[in-house]
């Protein structure tokens, strides 16, 4: 039995178990975002700002050429909203003076649509607002005219944008072109949205992180878009969309984290997780302010799949 005690701090390790670049690289309990300690900066990823109109529309900018299934339909515009809910919560506890958006801000692939431009400008109204002093904002593949709106901020669009920390190169870019990495040793991606079904039932966001043929690690960012669940993580690289994944990913060994958040009013009953032992899971407990967050991370994805029952033999 994997016993943990709450532990009333706000921050837990990325590479908890490597040891690398654990006092500097962070997940911040009970969201889709990473937290830079030296630069104080937090990092989200695939906001795609006018989805809902898009789809209203009947606008379909699926990769992989299928239909998401919102085509035509009138759905909630709630991902700003959502969006604001966690940065509050966020900035809250960390007041970062830096943020950077790995991508996909936008949704509209071959044009600037009216949400779009409002809600990126709403957006970045908030973070200024709450005295971030540097917004960096790499190019995803969704981010076609959206120079025309950052342009009124004094905002680049950037395809990259690299960091060193304590000797260590870190690259920040979306993922969705080919790219030598072989000079890095962590590389933080958006695109894929990946995600992990537990019992038919549960859709979690994921962190997956993957170690590559160069000794380094790939950093898969779950998605902070309520309506992208995106990949089901798997261990064939064929079922994933960037080429930096196919090219050098070692999925045999990738380890996904997810995390569940609930209030003390609330009764998380987890079906298999509290009875798996600590050589296949680990989990570490949160608590801020009345909300408990649970961080799980897997050995590797067969564990996980196994675990949720989605591994089947």
């Amino acid at each position: 039995m994997n016993t943990v005690n709450i532990k009333n701090t706000y921050l837990r390790p990325l590479f908890k178990r490597e040891k690398l670049l654990a006092d500097e690289l962070f997940i911040v309990p009970g969201t889709p975002l990473l937290y830079i300690k030296s630069e104080n900066m937090i990092v989200f990823s695939d906001v795609h700002l006018g989805f809902e109109e898009a789809v209203a529309r009947g606008l379909d900018y699926t990769v992989r050429g299928r239909s998401s299934g919102y085509a035509g339909m009138f759905i909630p515009r709630i991902q700003l909203k959502k969006t604001f809910n966690i940065l509050e919560k966020v900035i809250k506890l960390l007041s970062p003076r830096k943020v950077l958006i790995n991508g996909d801000l936008k949704h509209a692939f071959d044009r600037l649509l009216r949400q779009e431009k409002n809600e990126v400008k709403k957006l970045l109204d908030y973070l200024l607002e709450k005295n971030v002093r540097e917004i960096l904002i790499i190019r995803g593949n969704h981010d076609n005219y959206l120079p025309l709106v950052l342009k009124d901020y004094g905002l680049e669009l950037h395809r990259m944008f690299e960091l060193n920390i304590k000797g260590y190169n870190i690259l920040f870019l979306h993922g969705h072109f080919d790219y030598d990495i072989k000079k890095y040793d962590v590389v933080i991606i958006g695109h894929e949205h990946p995600s992990l079904r537990c019992f038919e039932i549960y859709r979690f966001p994921v962190f997956l992180k993957i170690p590559t043929t160069n000794s380094s690690f790939l950093v898969l960012l779950p998605a902070i878009s309520p309506y992208h669940p995106g990949t089901q993580i798997s261990i064939m690289t064929d079922n994933y969309l960037s080429p930096l994944i196919k090219k050098y990913g070692i999925m045999e060994e990738a380890k996904p984290i997810i995390w569940l958040s609930y209030s003390d009013s609330e009764n998380v009953d987890m079906p298999g997780l509290i009875r798996v032992s600590t050589e296949l899971i680990n989990i570490d407990d949160f608590l801020i302010d009345s909300e408990h967050v649970s961080i799980i991370e897997f050995t590797n994805i067969e564990t996980a799949l196994m675990i949720c029952g989605e591994l089947y033999f």
